[in-house]
Protein backbone atom coordinates (compact mmCIF):
# COMPACT_ATOMS: atom_id res chain seq x y z
CA UNK A 1 0.00 0.00 0.00
CA UNK A 2 1.57 2.84 -1.31
CA UNK A 3 -0.56 5.17 0.35
CA UNK A 4 -0.05 3.87 4.01
CA UNK A 5 1.06 6.86 5.96
CA UNK A 6 2.79 4.99 8.66
CA UNK A 7 4.76 2.55 6.02
CA UNK A 8 5.09 6.52 4.25
CA UNK A 9 6.38 7.63 6.93
CA UNK A 10 8.71 5.25 8.61
CA UNK A 11 10.11 5.41 5.06
CA UNK A 12 10.94 8.90 5.20
CA UNK A 13 12.47 8.17 8.52
CA UNK A 14 14.49 5.66 7.67
CA UNK A 15 16.10 7.17 4.95
CA UNK A 16 16.46 10.30 6.74
CA UNK A 17 18.83 8.29 9.56
CA UNK A 18 20.39 6.08 7.42
CA UNK A 19 21.90 8.53 5.01
CA UNK A 20 21.83 11.49 7.45
CA UNK A 21 19.77 13.50 5.21
CA UNK A 22 16.41 15.21 5.42
CA UNK A 23 13.48 14.12 3.60
CA UNK A 24 13.18 16.15 0.09
CA UNK A 25 10.93 18.86 0.27
CA UNK A 26 9.16 17.89 -2.51
CA UNK A 27 7.86 14.92 -0.75
CA UNK A 28 5.75 17.26 1.36
CA UNK A 29 4.79 19.59 -1.26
Amino acid sequence: TLHDPARWKYHLIGNQVLNGIAPPRHAWN
